[in-house]
């Protein structure tokens, strides 16, 4: 694969976005109108300054394991007390593998560590007793690595997640039916049960549209086709996958529902990846933007036309007979995960915010994956941009969303294998830093150097804005599910 930098052509930030009523999709961001000064989340660079590695400290020699990494649940102060007794097999589980009660917790109510209203993550670890910015000692410490937030985030906001996530493997359960929090808990209790065998094979899937004439999904195939199926390093050969393929004239909307069925020639998958455009739908209409909010935009899609049933796949389109028990999803679209309440990039005229969302929402597919089976999902609450696969310069990058498959297809534990989205959100956030500050220095009074695993971006004009872009777009990756599910890999045949 190349490693040249793309052209300026094809090294724009533009967003994998479709305007579902227009059928536009979103153009490339103007990097004038970027505020390249705007403030990261407290503590964003500390994970690169501390290590390169995982969030835990010393104390932890194998972060994989519960009996030392400890599990965690969080619920809202007020959380219907139905939605923890759905998901007590799940928590019982838990209890069971981490086998100590020191590194076992239950943060619910308001005096037992459940997030109040409006409680920021920082406050909630000071709280109990620790910090964001350090790494992490669950024993010692209180609050175990592996933490599972339950909650709608317009209750326990993405940020607070965000935030956790720099040094905890986090994941979040959002259902609109309380019932579906006691069937994703079910679910994952038997596919742990030794007893259990799981139907999947030692199979991997991708999917992923080319649409005739769009700019954005030229690069995310060029990318993914170019990186996920080498011949002499194809994703997940190394630790003895087969992988189904479907890329752009493939990647139909029927071709998906067979992959969610387990109809493919290598079996049926135990990882599957995505990558589209996402369903941008009006807030102006809650209902059907709830409905419809980050539905990937299939093969079938034509730019210019209106998206719908024909060429969208969404959480009511996930089959009755789909064979999802055991399986882990990573949707790259825009909105794949969830919606924030004001676009994070676009502004009026006048530079007031534009309304997406009434509220924060959990986008349906990944609601409705993990309801019928999937032990977790991969997504991102916020435009996706091509920075997961090539960086600033245009040079390829695909690394940093090829990562998090690999490791679990080698077993690692889903909010293990999603924390390397955490790390490159770090460096990129330093690397901004550094660039903001050589900017702001007299000339010649600084020199570049080295932070975190990548080289310094120049502290040119276009460089910062188009920085800011991408340290962005990394925060706003999400893992929906339990962060300590993993593969039972030795059990695959």
């Amino acid at each position: 694969m190349s490693t040249t930098p793309s052209s300026p052509a094809t090294n724009l930030p533009i967003p994998l976005r479709v305007n579902a009523l227009t059928g536009v999709a979103t153009p490339a961001l103007s990097l004038e109108s970027i505020d390249a000064h705007s403030q990261d989340l407290p503590g964003a660079t500390q994970r690169i300054a501390n290590s390169t590695h995982l969030g835990t400290d010393y104390s932890v020699d194998d972060p994989n394991d519960l009996t030392q990494a400890g599990w965690g649940i969080i619920f809202a102060s007020d959380a219907d007390p139905a939605i923890k007794a759905q998901l007590q097999p799940l928590i019982d589980l838990r209890s069971r593998q981490v086998q100590d009660p020191k590194l076992f917790k239950v943060f619910d109510g308001p005096a037992n560590g459940g997030v109040l209203p409006g409680q920021t993550a920082d406050n909630w670890a000071q709280q109990r007793g620790v910090s964001l910015t350090a790494p992490v000692d669950p024993y010692q410490g209180g609050v175990p690595f592996y933490l599972l937030i339950v909650g709608s985030p317009d209750r326990i906001p993405f940020e607070f997640q965000a935030l956790l996530k720099m040094q905890w493997a986090v994941g979040r359960l959002a259902f609109d039916e309380i019932e579906d929090y006691g069937r994703y808990a079910q679910a994952v209790a038997q596919y742990e049960d030794p007893s259990y065998r799981p139907f999947q094979r030692k199979n991997a899937a991708v999917w992923v549209t080319r649409n005739y004439g769009d700019i954005a999904t030229a690069m995310l195939s060029g990318a993914v086709c170019g990186d996920f199926l080498s011949t002499t390093n194809a994703l997940g050969s190394r630790p003895g996958f087969n992988l189904d393929a479907f890329a752009n004239e493939k990647a139909t909307k029927a071709q998906l529902a067979e992959i969610l069925r387990g109809n493919l020639p290598g079996g049926a998958p135990a990882v599957f990846f995505t990558g589209s455009h996402g369903c941008d739908y009006s807030g102006s209409d809650p209902a059907t933007q709830q409905r419809y909010q980050g539905a990937l935009v299939t093969q079938e899609w034509v730019p210019g036309t209106p998206t719908g049933s024909a060429n969208q796949y969404s959480g009511e389109d996930v089959p009755t007979d789909a064979r999802l028990q055991g399986v882990i999803a990573f949707l790259f679209a825009c909105y794949s995960g969830g919606c924030p309440t004001i676009d994070s990039y676009y502004r009026k005229p006048d530079g007031s915010p534009i309304s997406l969302a009434p509220a924060p929402m959990i986008a349906s597919l990944p609601q409705a994956l993990l309801r019928n089976g999937a032990l977790a999902v991969i997504g991102h609450v916020d435009m996706a941009f091509p920075d997961a696969f090539q960086d600033v310069n245009g040079t390829p990058q695909m690394q940093a969303v090829r990562t998090p498959l690999e490791l679990l297809l080698r077993g690692k534990r889903a909010g293990l294998a999603a924390d390397s989205l955490s790390v490159l959100w770090s460096s990129l956030s330093a690397q901004l830093s550094l660039a903001l500050s050589l900017n702001a220095a007299p000339a010649g009074a600084a020199q570049a150097a080295s932070v975190g695993p990548a080289q310094p971006v120049a502290a040119t004009s276009p460089a910062i804005p188009r920085l800011t872009i991408a340290r962005d777009d990394a925060r706003n990756y999400i893992l929906l599910g339990d962060p300590a599910v993993r593969l039972r890999v030795a059990d695959l045949q």
